[in-house]
């Protein structure tokens, strides 16, 4: 059964790769044209301002399949694409899939991906920048031969000894884990003690590695390995949950559905300090055709484990809440997010993204929806050659927001984008600070000057001739101000608004005649 399992699972994920490789061209797509979905995500330590976002692009469409590099150097306000697609200039490979990043402590990016070579190979290959994302220089061959899934970490604590370590975890026949120091000299090698596949790692501040890795059967398993020596050997393991096989099982989803397991540990030194949290996705309890985002906890460093609990608060039978990602920030706050079907009738395809905050260790909540406009899976399934959103994506967070970023099908008309959207963490979490569409083409500032009085101005810039047009709407959603729209030719505009609008908490949605979205909250005197 194992065997069948893996087999299954290997010829599904080769069978795409060759077909993305089949259809590339060289040619680098400066756009978000394609699907975009499958991503991850990584804050500078140094420079919260910058962030770099890698995305699988065009799976198997003919014009692209390469991996799209964004970063910014404003917190989001403007995004520019690299030229770097995760294929190095030196040897013969193409295809590009499976993209993660990870900052050093000197603001230093690495990121690793997949990418086939001549046509029988699956490699781990790995990549730095020292701008931010702006350039990478390709540093070696990670791992040769048929690999898949690679996870990466890198030790930032200044109170461990392995302080600038980076870990490297990998699919082959088992998963492995490779040690590099912060030069990328291979320090040593090893085979986790359990788990087939889906892996995830991180560290706590004493330099202990956690790895998780799913054993793929009936019924899946979850384990958790540790290691205290810097990855030299393992201590063991221990199954931290089962639950019922249905990978592959779910055609509202994806056809290559799974449990998405993420492993975080609380740094802060505050009440919950060293807590190992892990979240996944199974299926709910009544009907295991549909699914669940669960959360569990270790305060022994993984030697025991909470019971599970459902993270969605709406756990009404036969509607689908799934892939979540997971994130605590330097204050000790949990941060999940998740896709969610709650607001529609069980077994309908149309999908929201919620974000969930607990500042109580996980015990308990705060839901906020984060999209404007929900998303048909009848047209995202497809969108992404059935691969749906992807099987992973990431979200980061600074001391006063969290920041989420996930892949968005609203337009219905098979592509997928990329969202971000900014949540403050203050004392009463109400609303969405901020909503935009990840690209390179359209760059808006924020509006100023704030709190606004009678008039404000908002700069942007557009790379093309583009119609923008915008709405005010008031904290309850009614819309007091709307303009027509406007065409800009390409460059830098300044945009004056004079409205008439009572005081209070309100949004600007700028909207282009593309598909570009932009939200933002600002306060009326």
């Amino acid at each position: 059964m194992k065997l069948t399992r893996m087999l299954k699972y290997f010829t599904t994920f080769y069978l795409v790769i060759i077909s993305l490789l089949l259809n590339a061209q060289d040619e680098i797509l400066n756009d978000a044209e394609y699907p975009e979905a499958e991503f991850h995500v990584a804050m500078n330590p140094l420079d919260t301002n910058n962030i770099i976002l890698a995305t699988m692009h065009g799976f198997n469409d003919e014009e692209t399949n390469k991996i799209i590099i964004y970063y910014t150097n404003d917190y989001g306000n403007t995004w520019n694409i690299s030229d770097y697609n995760g294929i190095p200039d030196t040897g013969n490979y193409d295809g590009s899939g499976d993209p993660v990043l990870a900052f050093n402590n000197q603001g230093t990016a690495y990121f690793v991906n997949l990418s086939i070579s001549e046509l029988t190979w699956v490699n781990t290959l790995a990549s730095k920048s020292v701008d931010g994302g702006a350039t990478w220089d390709f540093i070696d061959v990670v791992k040769a031969g048929f690999t898949d899934k690679p996870w990466m970490t890198i030790d930032r604590s200044n109170t461990s000894q392995y302080n600038g370590n980076i870990y490297i975890q990998f699919v082959e026949d088992n998963i492995k884990m490779f040690t590099f120091d912060n030069q990328f000299n291979l320090l040593h090698s090893a085979v986790v003690p359990r788990g087939e596949h889906l892996p995830s790692v991180a560290t706590n501040a004493n330099g202990n590695i956690y790895c998780s890795g799913v054993g793929m059967g009936n019924p899946n398993r979850v384990f958790v390995s540790k290691s205290t020596d810097g990855g030299e050997t393992f201590d063991g393991y221990t199954e931290v949950v089962s639950f019922p096989d249905y990978t592959f099982n779910a055609p509202n989803i994806s056809n290559r559905f799974q449990p998405t397991v993420y492993l975080a540990v609380d740094n802060s030194g505050g009440t919950f300090d060293g807590r190992l949290y892990l979240s996944y996705t199974a299926s709910e309890e009544v009907n295991e055709d549909y699914f669940d985002v669960f959360l569990t906890y270790s305060d022994d460093e993984g030697d025991t484990w909470s019971i599970p609990k459902v993270v969605n608060s709406n756990n009404v039978s036969m509607v689908d809440q799934f892939y979540s990602s997971l994130y605590v920030n330097d204050e000790g706050v949990l941060i999940l997010d998740w896709y969610d079907r709650a607001n529609y009738d069980p077994g309908e395809k149309m999908t929201d993204f919620f974000m969930g905050i607990s500042k109580d260790g996980g015990e308990t909540f705060t839901e906020i929806q984060l999209n404007s406009v929900s998303s048909d899976f009848n047209h995202v399934i497809p969108a992404g050659n059935y691969f749906g959103i992807g099987e992973y994506h990431q979200l980061v967070a600074t001391e006063n927001t969290a920041i989420s970023f996930w892949s968005d099908g609203r337009t219905n008309d098979g592509d997928l984008n990329i969202y971000m959207a900014k949540v403050s963490l203050s004392d009463t979490i109400t609303s969405v600070d901020e909503l935009s569409v990840i690209t390179d083409k359209i760059s808006i500032e924020a509006i100023y000057p704030q709190p606004v009085a009678s008039s404000f101005r908002l700069k942007f810039s557009v790379r093309e001739k583009t119609k923008l047009s915008y709405k005010i709407i008031d904290n309850s959603g009614g819309v007091v101000y709307e303009s027509s729209g406007n065409l800009y030719s390409p460059g830098e505009h300044t945009l004056p608004v004079v409205c008439n609008i009572p005081s209070g908490l309100h949004h600007m949605i700028v909207v282009s005649d593309n598909g570009f979205l932009k939200s933002m909250k600002f306060i009326k005197k």
